[in-house]
This record gives C-alpha cells, sequence and structure tokens, in this order.
C-alpha cells in the first residue's frame, strides 16, 4: 500500500478492527517464544523505541516496498502520524527489526541473494537434536504445531486454502473431517492460483491419483474437490472477461498499474468452477487468483483478495479457513488483513498436521514459516496504521449497518499462556 492509496472506505468500526490488530501482532510477536527463536541464533529482541533507519541492502523485501512514510517514522522514533498512537509505532518498528533478523537467520527459500524457490526446493538447515527440540517447542507456543479445533460450530463459508503435492488433498480431507465431526462449513471455496506444478521435486506423479493431468494447482484444487465431496466441475469461466490464458490479461494490467516486466500470461487471469453434487445443487467453487506481485506466482493474499471481491463479505460473517498448522500464524495474519481488517469478517483459521515426509526438517521448516508469518504481520500493521491515520482525515463512504462486530479472539493457538511485551519474563524488550 502507498501513501496514496490507504483505504477512504473507514469507519470507528474499521479503526477498531486496526487497535485490535495491533494488539493481536504485539502479543504473538514480543512474547517468550519469539524471544527464544532469536536467542537460538544468537541474537536479541530489540528494545523498545530504538530507531530504525531501514534501506533494502540491510532488510531485504521479497518484491515489494514499504511506503515512505514507514521509513520515516522507522528512522525518527519521534515522528508521529495522526489517528496513530505512539504505542502502535514503536510495535510497528519493532516487527521490522524481528524481521530484519528472521530474514537473514531463517529464510531458507533465497540464501545468500539466490533465486527465490518453493518451499519444497529450499535448502532446509539441519541441527541438532537439543536445538531442534528447542525449535519446536518455541514453534508450537507460536501456532505452528499443535492443531486446535474450530471456534464455532456453523461458518457461513470455509476456504480450503490451496498447496502443492499432496497437500490440496488433505486439506480438503480435513474440511470433509471437520464436516464429519458436526461442524457446518458453509459453503465450500478452494482457493488457489495458475502455479504451475514443478519438475523437481516431481510434483505430478504424487498428485495424479487425486488430480490426473493436473498443470497447476488450480487443476490439483479441482481434483481434490472432486475426489473429497463426489462432486464435479461446471465448465470453466474466467472472471476476468478473457476467453483463454495465452496472452496477458488487459484487466490484469489495469489492476496492476506501472509494470515492465515479463509475467506469465497465465498468472494475469482469472478463473472459476462451480462445484455441483450429483443432483445438481451448488457445493462451491473454485478459484484461481491473478497475480498481485509481478512477475511471480500469484499467493495467498491474492487468492483471499480474488474471494473477497467475487463475494459479498460482511461485519461478522464468520468463515473458517483450512490449511495446514504450520502456515496458521502467517495466514492469520493475511486474513486479518484482507478479511477483518476492511471487512470485518471473523476469520477463524485451522490447520492440521500433514505430515512432512522428513521430520528431521521440521525444526528449519517451521523457521522458514515463522518468518513468513513475521512478514504477514508486518504488511497487516503498515494497513492498520493507514487505515487509523485515514480515519481521523476522512469521512467514511459506507459506514456498516449496526454496532461493530466483536474483535475475534483465538487465533493463535498457544499450548502455555502468552506473554506480552514488558512483563518480567518477555526477553527484556
Amino acid at each position: 500500500m502507498t501513501d496514496d492509496e490507504m483505504n477512504p472506505r473507514v469507519s470507528k468500526a474499521g479503526a477498531d478492527r486496526a487497535h485490535h490488530a495491533f494488539d493481536l501482532v504485539d502479543e504473538w510477536l514480543f512474547g517468550a517464544a519469539m524471544t527464544a527463536l532469536l536467542s537460538l541464533s544468537g541474537e536479541e529482541m530489540p528494545a523498545a523505541g530504538e530507531a530504525l533507519p531501514l534501506s533494502r541492502a540491510d532488510m531485504p523485501l521479497f518484491n515489494e516496498d514499504l511506503p515512505s512514510w514507514v521509513h520515516r517514522v522507522l528512522a525518527e522514533p519521534g515522528t508521529g502520524l495522526a489517528g496513530v498512537s505512539p504505542h502502535h509505532l514503536d510495535v510497528l518498528r519493532g516487527t521490522l527489526a524481528v524481521e530484519r533478523i528472521a530474514a537473514t537467520e531463517f529464510n531458507f527459500r533465497a540464501r545468500e541473494g539466490g533465486e527465490y524457490v518453493e518451499r519444497s526446493q529450499a535448502a532446509i538447515a539441519a541441527y541438532d537434536t537439543a536445538k531442534s527440540g528447542r525449535i519446536v517447542e518455541a514453534g508450537d507456543q507460536l501456532g505452528l504445531v499443535t492443531p486446535r479445533p474450530p471456534r464455532f460450530t456453523q461458518y457461513a463459508e470455509t476456504l480450503v486454502l490451496g498447496g502443492g503435492y499432496m497437500r490440496p488433498l488433505l486439506r480438503a480431507r480435513h474440511a470433509l473431517k471437520l464436516r464429519d465431526d458436526g461442524i457446518n462449513l458453509g459453503r465450500l471455496s478452494f482457493l488457489g492460483s495458475a502455479r504451475q506444478l514443478i519438475s523437481e521435486p516431481a510434483e505430478r506423479p504424487v498428485a495424479e491419483d487425486y488430480a490426473p493431468g493436473a498443470v497447476d494447482e488450480f487443476d490439483l484444487l479441482i481434483g481434490a474437490a472432486r475426489t473429497t465431496f463426489a462432486v464435479h466441475a461446471t465448465p470453466l469461466r474466467f472472471l476476468c472477461g478473457c476467453t483463454s490464458a495465452r496472452g496477458e490479461c488487459p484487466r490484469w494490467r489495469s489492476r496492476t498499474g506501472p509494470y515492465d516486466g515479463q509475467v506469465r500470461p497465465e498468472y494475469t487471469h482469472e478463473r472459476h468452477v462451480e462445484l455441483v453434487d450429483a443432483e445438481g445443487l451448488p457445493l462451491g467453487s473454485v478459484l484461481s487468483a491473478s497475480t498481485g506481485r509481478p512477475p511471480h506466482r500469484p499467493n495467498t493474499a491474492d487468492t483471499l483478495a480474488l474471494w473477497a471481491e467475487s463475494g459479498t463479505p460482511y461485519p461478522g460473517q464468520r468463515v473458517l479457513v483450512v490449511t495446514s498448522q504450520y502456515f496458521v500464524p502467517f495466514q492469520t495474519f493475511d486474513c486479518l488483513r484482507l478479511l477483518y481488517l476492511p471487512y470485518g469478517v471473523d476469520v477463524d483459521v485451522v490447520g492440521f498436521d500433514d505430515q512432512l515426509p522428513d521430520r528431521a526438517e521440521l525444526p528449519g521448516y517451521l523457521l522458514m514459516e515463522t518468518l513468513s508469518a513475521i512478514r504477514s504481520a508486518r504488511r497487516l500493521l503498515v494497513d492498520a496504521v493507514a487505515a487509523l491515520s485515514r480515519a481521523v482525515t476522512d469521512e467514511p463512504c459506507h459506514p456498516p449497518a449496526g454496532p461493530p462486530p466483536a474483535a475475534p479472539r483465538g487465533y493463535l493457538h498457544r499450548p502455555e499462556p502468552a506473554h506480552t511485551r514488558g512483563g518480567s519474563d518477555d526477553g527484556g524488550r
């Protein structure tokens, strides 16, 4: 989000949600668990209130830029923004400081300036038994290990997030298990993209049994839905208005803004199929998003944004999101930024242990996904600051009807009570 793109559709309820976003990040990021992870790499939790001048050289961001106001606020702790408390700006400074450390210590997808790769291609570091145990323990306290049940028994919609290899099928099966256990899933949406199946390690042979002939993640999700819920898919429809994915979508170009590089044409289109049961009754849909970070493939945020644009999200709407457990924190912060902050959707992100083939890689994988969560939390805070700053200067265009929804709780499971910043055992931040 740039300085000129702060969402004008702000209301008191929207400001309340922004305040709550800060509370959630503050609680999750600055406690004993994150302090322990940093200490394992010889790092300390940054001191509160310190100046934090940043450049792309000392904190590489993956294909994104921070708004210019962020650099001003970080470099000068006394700098203020209308509508944003000094505490909130301090939380943002701290988040960027932790991200800078984690981007060096936990980034296994682009080591030493190498090309950014898919998770299955990452060079996961190995650790000795003692250190591995401490990483897993801290990761569990941060919500990456132990699954928790849904908060409610009834939802308006359930979103099954995409992935590679067997993950779409496993997530679909977990959604079915939840339904069999008595959870009303509401309408189902499988969210993915045109990410092409990779050849090393080979993805297609693993998925052939449930998605024969699949060429991308969208195909995997259709196959997973068909196999698990005994449905069939209606003919493909391009939401972007195109008739094929062979050329770049003109609508994508107009929405993305200036971009002079090359991007795979299929990454610029939005696709959709309806899922219907044997009696022709609708069960849900499968969506394929275009990319918001060219030239790279679409990501979770792109798929969530497409779901919101394709439907009618509303304050208090209960939406269940099904993913793998070690993705729960980062995808929770994505959901908060894209669904809760602007629309007031009450999102409940649940995961399960999808059993990594090599459990020896689990500690490194948890660190890698901790970095993903930190970055997602920082994006949430940047948007929350923008909403708060805008809220004191603009009248809302379309304030939501009725009272603001209650602030959602229980996003990130911890087996032990969390320690918030400023307590006696928070690592001294």
